[in-house]
């Protein structure tokens, strides 16, 4: 085994616990805007309201990440990938000791608080996109970026199934919906523990101090304005605003129109990540064998289509067709993470190596920006109609297709 492929592995273990914290929460933000037992509100409160700080819940993390990540990003390039990961650990450490506590106490100020801190210093997956850049060879990137979606997806399968169970099982009296939080800042621990010990530096080359001094604000302009680059991110973007809606809004969507608990809507988001990570395992390196990296992105852009479609076909029958949501899932989840890896992938391969990270930054801001607006548009559809964040989802993923087909704007053979 060459010392690349030994070098992964530490950084897919990071990656796990550090994800299997920060989604241990996610399933649970559901009931706690939504379930009348919370502390958060009182049982009065509309449906309209609790739809609106929901929305904007989940937009926080998103719009001060657009911020942050390009910063981390570029500090990863100048002062290595080991510090930036411990500080982003660190991060989502204290984001879950603070969004607990506001939880426990019914303290909305803390929770906001909470995910303020989570979207400023909790995003390892530039950093992390950033180390498999520096040790993968050009044929191994994309598939290398595959095993990182892997142990990101394992930790998103796990964190739910944890959170969905732990909601409200044990001392939920005294803790509501808040003891998931504190089984989070556990494996965060973990993470940050793991990385101290075993993850070795990837970065070889520093910057002078004079290099160090700046961020080279130039070449990201002159990336932005690249017009391949301007066609990445823009199937990036439209494929995000489909996933985001998707992803953000079936929990709320599956708890008010088909009742599920804490532990079945657990299990269901545990599941689409348990898709992404065999996907990322076994789909993606099948289709490189045969197909090309951008016959690759095509075939997973239909895939989310017609996942989406027959989730809203199902939506529509109710109770008639539940069995099909849980189906639907598997080719949009498994659509998603192949499209991710070949838009990342895409992303690498046009910047040189000492500019991994500045350009893993660009792929976060535009996540951000769209995971951000659609939580917030989300947000204010959901108080209208649970059904209306869900409906609009195939929007983005229609758009991308037809910019697949008319690549030929954008860049010319």
């Amino acid at each position: 085994m060459s010392q690349k492929s030994k070098s992964i592995w530490p950084l897919l273990w990071v990656m796990l616990f550090d994800h299997t914290s920060l989604n241990i929460t996610f399933p649970v933000l559901t009931f706690i805007f939504f379930d009348t037992q919370t502390h958060l509100f009182t049982p009065d409160v509309s449906s309209a309201t609790r739809s609106m700080w929901y929305g904007l819940c989940i937009a926080i993390p998103h719009v001060v990440n657009m911020v942050m990540t390009p910063i981390l990003s570029a500090l990863s390039d100048m002062l290595g990938r080991k510090k930036l990961l411990l500080f982003s650990i660190a991060g989502a450490f204290v984001f879950a000791i603070i969004a607990g506590s506001g939880v426990c106490l019914g303290m909305i100020s803390l929770l906001l608080l909470g995910r303020i801190i989570q979207g400023a210093f909790s995003r390892t997956n530039p950093i992390a996109q950033a180390v498999i850049a520096d040790i993968s060879n050009t044929q191994d990137k994309v598939r290398n970026m595959g095993y990182l979606q892997v142990a990101i997806s394992l930790g998103a399968f796990i964190g739910p199934l944890l959170g969905g169970y732990f909601a409200n099982r044990y001392f939920f009296q005294t803790l509501n919906y808040s003891l998931p939080y504190w089984i989070a800042a556990g494996f965060a621990a973990i993470s940050f523990l793991l990385t101290c010990i075993y993850f070795k530096e990837t970065l070889t080359t520093f910057p002078t101090a004079q290099k160090i001094s700046q961020l080279n604000w130039p070449l990201l302009k002159k990336l932005f304005c690249s017009r391949d680059i301007l066609w990445v991110s823009l199937v990036l973007m439209f494929s995000q605003v489909s996933w985001s809606l998707y992803y953000q809004f079936m929990p709320p969507l599956l708890k008010m129109l088909f009742h599920f608990d804490t532990h079945a809507l657990g299990i269901f988001v545990g599941l689409i990540a348990l898709w992404l990570a065999l996907a990322s395992a076994f789909a993606i390196k099948f289709l490189q064998r045969y197909c090309s990296l951008q016959q690759m992105l095509s075939v997973s852009l239909y895939l989310i289509l017609l996942g989406l479609l027959v989730t809203i076909a199902a939506i529509l029958l109710a109770n008639k067709a539940n069995a099909c949501i849980w189906f639907a899932a598997i080719p949009t989840a498994v659509g998603d993470v192949i499209a991710y890896s070949c838009l990342v992938t895409l992303y690498s391969d046009r910047v040189p190596q000492a500019h991994q990270g500045k350009v893993m930054g660009i792929c976060f801001v535009i996540v951000g920006l769209i995971w951000s607006s659609t939580a917030i548009l989300g947000g204010m559809l959901l108080s209208l109609n649970p059904l209306w964040p869900v409906l609009i989802s195939p929007i983005g993923m229609m758009i991308c297709i037809v910019l697949m087909h008319q690549k030929s704007l954008f860049i010319k053979d």
